[in-house]
């Protein structure tokens, strides 16, 4: 894939919502890592047009462009659905001739033109279909294997792949497509929200918000790259808003380019992050689009939530091995590894004084490299630290859940069994603190998250953060069986990037030739939730 060409004429781009302009526009600075990217005059001109509502005008801007959504710095604009544009259906699975029908329906009152394809529909759910005019195809009821099936039944470019039961929005379709405007995109992942339980009891309802925000599939409103493991790539780099986001997520719905479609089913509920996954390691752009909608039945079961935890810590391994990365685990610098190394180990004025040193490493290249104000690159080196803690802290409750709870426990009761406070032995005293930072990384991050209204209104902070940690067990239970399957511990283990990157904004050059072909047609695949 050429990693280098100029976006294409007609698509626009926005800026991250993390990124801040300095210096009258010459300087952006944002990501992840830390990125300052000082602007010539005219490519200030040029992004002052663009964050107008226009669009980029020849190679060189196409090729700024181009290099500003690589770096995470910014996003591309679908372009609207072209008059005449047409779309293919299929659909895969179901959940129920209900669920079916919900999502059939659905899919015809916004795209009545598009005659959907199920697959492994039997019984009630072909006659559902049936009736709705789909054409149904035989094959498994769900799953990996579906997809794959899914896939081989359409002919058309585009293929969606979403699961039964699902309610798309208007407009879901055509805003996906809008992507593959620009022949380097493979696949758009839209954004999934979950519905609202209703007439249900207190702890239904509060599994039902738990498991959204734990388990469920909502990648959040920030648009950015879906990247492997959500490190950055050579040739692509996280966005700021959205690069903390959990990338074990489940992908219910995806908008994929068929002919480079190439699922494996033998990894099971891996197999689909597994094909986004490789597709951005092979330098074609995967997108997440959170413009695009569609919503999913909740979860309210707590066996069903439990099992969602379990099977995104499970995918770790399979992936881990099929990559062979010796580190897949969090994305931190020497320093934000330090840092939290000498925090759980019960060294608080270590890791803040070494946390100091890597901050001051941090601002230093900002405002040295990319000439940088101070207090910007201090405002930058503060998210960093930020962004760090809360990605160790995400480390302790999914993957090493085991030692955190051991640790806090341990800690407890050398405390209790120690003498007086005022006397406390140095290693009582230590262990102490040990406790208070697993306990701290194991409960806050819920109670963060329950003050910030993520289902406040459907559940208290002791129901929220209980059925927050037992999610956290079980899904770190899964990550260690993976590992165990897999014989890999590298989602445990984690990943070194650079402190932050400056430098100017490339200018010039000449573009080169993609060997993608623009498409005019797309297909859609319904997919039934196992």
């Amino acid at each position: 894939m050429a990693s280098r060409s100029p976006l294409p004429p007609g698509l626009g781009i926005e800026i991250d919502r993390s990124v801040r302009l300095a210096d009258e526009g010459h300087l952006l600075l944002g990501g992840c890592p830390p990125r300052a990217v000082r602007l010539a005059p005219g490519q200030v001109s040029a992004l002052i047009r663009w964050l107008s509502g226009a669009v980029p005008a020849g190679a060189a801007e196409g090729l700024l462009a181009r290099d500003l959504i690589r770096s995470g710095l910014a996003h591309p604009r679908p372009l609207p659905l072209a008059p005449g544009r047409t779309a293919d259906v299929a659909v895969v699975g179901q959940a129920g001739p209900t669920a079916l029908g919900t999502t059939l329906d659905h899919l015809a009152e916004f795209h009545p033109d598009l005659r959907p394809v199920v697959v492994g529909a039997t019984g009630a759910c072909a006659w559902t279909a049936r009736r709705r005019g789909a054409r149904v195809v035989p094959g498994p009821s769900g799953g990996a294997e579906a997809r794959a099936v899914a896939l081989r039944a359409c002919s058309a470019e585009f293929v969606a792949l979403v699961e039964s039961g699902a309610r798309p929005a208007a407009g879901w379709l055509d805003t996906a497509l809008g992507h593959f405007a620009d022949p380097l995109v493979a696949a758009v992942v839209p954004r999934v929200l979950t519905e609202r339980p209703r007439f249900l009891g207190h702890l239904r309802r509060s599994v039902a918000a738990v498991a959204d925000h734990g388990a469920g599939p909502d990648r959040g409103a920030d648009p950015g790259p879906v990247l492997p493991w959500g490190h950055g790539t050579p040739d692509q780099a996280c966005a700021g808003a959205s690069g903390s986001d959990d990338p074990l997520r489940p992908v219910p719905v995806l908008v994929v380019r068929r002919s480079v479609a190439d699922l494996d089913p033998g990894l099971g509920p891996a197999a689909v992050l597994d094909l986004l996954w490789r597709l951005a390691g092979d330098g074609w752009s995967v997108r997440y689009e959170p413009r695009s909608r569609v919503r999913m039945p909740p979860t309210t079961d707590m066996g069903a939530y439990l099992r969602a935890c379990f099977t995104s810590g499970a995918v770790a391994g399979p992936l881990a091995r099929r990559y062979g990365g010796w580190a897949s685990g969090p994305e931190l610098s020497w320093a934000g590894a330090a840092v939290l190394v000498l925090a759980a180990s019960g060294r608080p004025g270590a890791a803040l004084l070494v946390g100091a040193l890597g901050g001051a490493v941090v601002a230093e290249e900002v405002s040295g490299r990319a000439r940088a104000p101070l207090p910007e690159a201090l405002r930058l080196t503060g998210l960093d630290l930020a962004r760090t803690a809360r990605a160790g802290a995400r480390a302790a409750r999914t993957g090493w859940w085991p030692v955190a709870v051991t640790a806090a426990v341990a800690g407890v009761a050398a405390g209790g069994r120690g003498p007086a406070a005022s006397r406390r032995t140095p290693g009582s005293r230590r262990a102490g603190r040990i406790a208070a930072a697993a306990g701290a990384a194991l409960v806050l991050p819920h109670l963060a998250a329950w003050r910030r209204g993520r289902g406040a209104s459907l559940a208290g902070p002791v129901t929220w953060t209980v059925l927050g940690v037992a999610g956290d067990a079980a899904r770190s239970l899964g990550t260690w069986w993976g590992m165990a399957r897999a014989l890999s511990a590298a989602p445990l283990v984690p990943r070194p990037r650079p402190v932050a990157v400056a430098g100017t904004a490339p200018s010039g050059g000449t573009p080169e030739r993609s060997a993608v072909t623009g498409v005019q047609r797309g297909a859609l695949v319904i997919v039934s939730r196992r």
